[in-house]
């Protein structure tokens, strides 16, 4: 019996014995219009960038994560390497976003501390929070000063100078 086919009866019963797949919140009317106004504050000071984002809701709110992705520079000397993009945020105009805020703060994490929420170092990962409220709906939102590591780059830079979203 070749490797292959033992790979293939391995997938056949993992969907034969898989349980119904969870369904995923389908996310209301004004979850993209809030995404849209936030992405629009973020200003690269170099360049380009492309903001990401997770939302995900819970009992008593929408939890909103948005940062700007990474750029992986493609030929050249630098090939192959991927960079954070540093940015200015206007708070002043993201409180303006809000019906209402309840809590505004920042989170500082200095190297060598550790993400009490995560319980792994993020001296990258210092954010911005702030509770209230959007069109009579509840979200925390969260600004992160870089993606997760677990995410790929948003944006590939070519040594002709082009960019490409990823």
């Amino acid at each position: 019996m070749s490797h292959s086919h033992l790979a293939l009866q391995h997938l056949i019963h993992q969907i034969d014995t898989a349980g119904p797949r969870q369904k995923r919140a389908t996310p209301p009317a004004w979850l993209p219009e809030f995404v849209d106004q936030v992405a629009e504050l973020f200003e690269p000071f170099v360049d380009v960038g492309r903001v990401g984002y997770e939302c995900t809701p819970s009992t008593e709110r929408w939890e909103i994560s948005m940062y700007l992705g990474a750029t992986e520079a493609v030929g050249g000397k630098v090939d192959g390497e991927v960079r954070s993009v540093a940015f200015q945020f206007d708070l002043q105009r993201l409180s303006a976003i809000f019906d209402a805020v309840d809590e505004f703060r920042w989170n500082a994490f200095p190297s060598g501390t550790t993400d009490v929420d995560q319980g792994v170092p993020s001296s990258e990962r210092t954010f911005v929070s702030v509770n209230g409220r959007f069109h009579d709906n509840t979200v925390r939102l969260r600004l992160f000063c870089t993606p997760p590591a677990e995410v790929s780059p948003g944006l590939r830079h070519f040594a002709d100078g082009t960019w490409e979203a990823v």
